[in-house]
């Protein structure tokens, strides 16, 4: 893959015929491209490019105080954008994000100095990719707001209060579990979050489903890294703010516009599998961390149609929480982090999450020390090959620990890469569940790899 960036507009060459043309119109915080994003080919008839992000800790390993701090500036972003409010931290905080410098500090300081939001306001991030995004969003306030976010999971004992779907994705249908059946009827404002708007579907999907169902709920704020949108889609915007007699605002770091011509040929030309090695493996469960109320005491289906009855963590953001409820689950996330950082045996250590659940492995993974990496598994496949310059050079198969029958992916870890990992599962209490993931973990020729549950113990 090649680029060519003159000014504000790149040119992407991925992959055999497949070239995406990107022109930029708005850039706040004068990101240069290639320090937010790469590009890859998805495995995907409905969409065959993807941005791959280098500051959201999914499909690439990142600092894991990197994806908070990008959470933290469109959160500034939005207040600027929404309510005219400066932060003369944001500045700094864009910095931080493209040097990899000062950002445990600026994270203290978050921490200690959130933000006050003016009025009452409910943040949404989208499952998959976006759920530790959104939180990140929504956790840099200091009160008024409220965090829950869209689910691929179906549950048993709760109705979903949202359904609604997103055309282009592998998995297309969204659905929200909100604990308190109340969460949606009250006229706060809504920011939906997302990692990166290409048409505005699904934000458009998910805003007239709330409006039908909520109709108190009138201004809505769609908050992205990267927003693609054409002029065609910026328009229905408009409309359905009229149709709906709404209020729709857009808050993003990169505006711009994209042309995508071609095609990929996709052949198969990986890096050569090394020989798998046997880890010494540790299985710890953070259960005793926790407080028993923030145990969800309730199942799921999983692809496969087997129950899981492991129940899940609380405060994820998948029921919906307030800030004030978060504050305190941090607390106790320093708790384990401060355990598991006791336990590091290497000098560069990855923390890996699992699909949706990504936002508490990773705010432990930004408490564990110096050289801790975060990445998450994820549903997307998307197309490897050690072709010079290709962003995805490898990639592991397995089947999902928490969610069986349903296929997940690992990138881009390369043997001897690190000293040890540390993989976290929300809910899984047999170890046999792991076996899948193990199995490809071994081709790391890591030696140590831990497994941490967080509400049942392993047998």
């Amino acid at each position: 893959m090649t680029s060519s960036i003159l000014a504000t507009k790149a040119t992407y060459h991925v992959l055999d015929d497949l070239t995406v043309e990107v022109a930029v119109h708005k850039n706040p915080y004068h990101f240069p491209l290639d320090e937010l994003f790469q590009m890859a080919t998805r495995i995907n008839k409905k969409r065959s490019f993807l941005f791959v992000s280098k500051v959201l800790g999914k499909h690439l390993a990142v600092n894991p105080h990197i994806p908070l701090l990008v959470g933290s500036l469109l959160a500034m972003r939005y207040q600027e954008v929404v309510h005219g409010i400066q932060d003369p931290r944001a500045s700094g905080i864009a910095q931080a994000i493209q040097t990899n410098e000062q950002t445990d500090q600026l994270l203290q300081l978050l921490r200690d100095e959130p933000i006050p939001l003016l009025k009452p306001t409910t943040f949404v991030g989208f499952a998959e990719t976006a759920t530790a995004l959104g939180h990140a969003v929504f956790s840099t306030f200091e009160n008024n707001a409220k965090y829950i976010h869209t689910t691929r999971e179906q549950i048993n004992e709760r109705p979903s209060v949202i359904n609604f779907e997103e055309e282009h994705s592998h998995a297309t249908s969204h659905r929200v579990y909100a604990r308190d059946a109340r969460f949606f009827q009250d006229d706060s404002e809504v920011v939906l979050v997302d990692d990166e708007i290409t048409t505005g579907k699904t934000a458009i999907n998910i805003i007239q489903t709330i409006v039908a169902a909520y109709p108190l709920k009138k201004v809505f704020t769609v908050v992205s890294i990267l927003d693609w949108r054409s002029i065609e889609h910026r328009q229905r915007y408009r409309q359905l703010e009229k149709e709906l007699d709404i209020t729709i605002h857009a808050v993003t770091l990169i505006d711009g516009t994209i042309s995508v011509t071609g095609q990929p040929v996709l052949t198969e030309d990986v890096a050569e599998e090394v020989m798998e090695s046997v880890p010494r493996i540790t299985y710890l469960s953070m259960n005793d961390y926790l407080n028993p109320d923030l145990i969800e005491n309730v199942t799921s289906i999983c692809v496969n149609s087997r129950r899981n009855d492991a129940p899940y963590l609380a405060m994820t953001g998948r029921f919906g929480h307030t800030i004030e409820e978060d504050r305190l689950f941090h607390q106790q996330l320093q708790l384990v982090a401060s355990e598991l950082k006791g336990r590091r045996k290497g000098a560069k250590t990855l923390v890996i999450g699992t699909g949706e659940f990504m936002y508490v492995p990773m705010q432990v993974a930004s408490s564990m020390g110096p050289n801790v990496y975060f990445q998450a598994t994820t549903r997307s496949p998307i197309h490897p090959t050690v072709k010079k310059d290709y962003t995805i050079r490898n990639k592991f198969v397995f089947d999902s620990p928490e969610n069986a029958g349903l296929t997940n992916y690992l990138y881009n870890i390369t043997a001897n890469q690190y000293d040890e990992l540390f993989v976290f599962a929300e809910r899984i209490s047999k170890k046999n569940e792991f076996d899948s993931l193990l199995k490809e973990l071994k081709k790391t020729e890591i030696s140590h790899i831990t497994i941490v549950t967080m509400t049942e113990p392993i047998i």
